[in-house]
C-alpha cells in the first residue's frame, strides 16, 4: 500500500482474501469471474466427484490465518493491530519505494492512512506459501483495496515470515503495483477469448462460448456442462463482460440457471487475469473467491478458483482446469 504523504494508493499485498466460485458462490459485489472457464469451474463445483488436494502444512495454515486476522484489523482501521503482525524489527517497502522499519513506524503510517481513507476495505489473495526450514516461510500474493468514493488499488507482494515464540511474524514485506492505469485496460484485451472452448474434468465436458454483443461494447459468455456418458448438455448460465464507464474497470455480471448471480472485477496480471469475486447462491449464502485465468497460447488456457468461502467458511481450492479452443 502506498503510505506516502498523499496516501493516494494503497497496496499492501498480503495473505488471503477468501473467495467463492460462482457456482458455489455467486457474487454480490466485485466478482472476478474467470474468463475462460468460469462456467466450467462452476460445473465442476456441481459435479458429484469430490475435489482432492493435499493438506497445507501447519506453517501455511498458520500464515493464512494471519492473513484473515490482518484483513479484520485493516477493515476495522486498527493501525496498532495491523502493525502487530510484523516482527518488532520488521520492514515494509511499499510500491513507491518508501521503506518503513520497525513496528512504530509502520503503525504510524497505517494510522495516517486510515485517517485519510475512512472505511477502506482490503481483499487479500495468498498465491503461495513456501516453508524454508522450521522457522522461515515466504508468502506471495495479491491484494485489492477499495475506499468509498475512491479508486480501487491493486498490488502484489512478497512477505517473509519468521516464527518467534511459536508465532509467525513478518520480518519483510515488499510490494509493487499490480496493474497499469485503468486507461490502459481495454475490453479488446479479452478478444482472444472469442470462440468456443472445451475442457474435461471429473467426468464432465465443460463448454464455454464467448461472443461479441451488438456494438462490440460487451462480451457474452454462455456455459454448459455434459456428462461423458452423453447426456443432454445442461445450460449452466450466462455472463456479460464489459467496461464500467465510472471506474474504467472490466467487470462481469453472471446469472446462473439455478437463480444464483455474481458480479466480478477483472485485473490483468502476467499472461492472464485475476478475478476477485463475490456472490450469492440460490439459497442466499454469500460467497467469494479468487479466480485466475492464464493464457497458455492462442488455443489454450488454464483456470483455477482459489481462496473460496461460503458464508465465511473456507472451501478447498478448485483443481486447475485446462480448456482448449474448438
Amino acid at each position: 500500500m502506498n503510505l506516502s504523504p498523499h496516501l493516494a494508493r494503497w497496496g499492501l499485498f498480503f495473505s488471503v482474501l477468501s473467495a467463492g466460485l460462482l457456482l458455489d458462490c455467486t457474487v454480490s459485489s466485485a466478482q472476478f469471474q474467470r474468463t475462460l472457464v468460469s462456467g466450467e469451474a462452476e460445473a465442476v463445483e456441481k459435479a458429484p466427484a469430490a475435489e482432492t488436494k493435499s493438506k497445507p502444512s501447519a506453517a501455511e495454515q498458520a500464515i493464512r490465518k494471519v492473513a484473515v486476522e490482518f484483513k479484520k484489523a485493516f477493515d476495522a482501521g486498527n493501525a496498532e493491530k495491523v502493525a502487530s503482525f510484523w516482527a518488532p524489527e520488521g520492514e515494509y517497502v511499499e510500491a513507491s519505494g518508501m521503506r518503513l522499519v520497525g513496528r512504530p513506524a509502520i503503525q504510524k503510517a497505517y494510522a495516517a492512512y486510515f485517517k485519510a481513507n475512512k472505511k477502506a476495505q482490503i481483499q487479500i489473495s495468498v498465491d503461495s506459501v513456501r516453508q524454508i526450514g522450521d522457522d522461515l516461510a515466504i508468502e506471495e500474493g495479491r491484494t485489492m483495496v477499495a475506499v468509498p468514493e475512491g479508486t480501487t488499488d491493486y498490488s502484489q507482494y512478497t512477505a517473509t515470515h519468521v516464527r518467534q515464540n511459536g508465532k509467525w511474524k513478518m520480518v519483510s514485506v515488499k510490494e509493487s503495483n499490480l496493474i497499469p492505469p485503468a486507461t490502459q485496460v481495454n475490453l479488446k484485451d479479452l478478444e482472444w477469448l472469442i470462440g468456443s472452448w472445451e475442457a474435461e474434468d471429473v467426468g464432465v465436458t465443460l463448454k464455454t462460448v464467448y461472443r461479441w454483443m451488438p456494438g462490440n461494447k460487451f462480451i457474452e459468455r454462455t456455459f454448459t456442462a455434459q456428462t461423458l456418458s452423453g447426456d443432454k448438455p445442461q445450460v449452466m448460465g450466462t455472463q456479460i463482460i464489459g467496461v464500467d464507464p465510472l471506474t474504467g474497470d472490466i467487470m462481469s455480471w453472471t446469472f446462473n440457471t439455478d437463480g444464483s448471480h455474481a458480479i466480478g472485477i477483472w485485473a490483468p496480471v502476467e499472461n492472464g487475469w485475476v478475478i476477485e469475486s463475490r456472490g450469492v447462491t440460490a439459497d442466499g449464502m454469500l460467497t467469494s473467491a479468487n479466480n485466475v485465468i492464464t493464457k497458455i497460447d492462442k488455443n489454450g488456457c488454464r483456470w483455477q478458483s482459489v481462496n473460496r468461502t461460503v458464508n465465511g467458511a473456507e472451501l478447498p481450492d478448485a483443481l486447475e482446469v485446462v480448456s482448449r479452443r474448438q
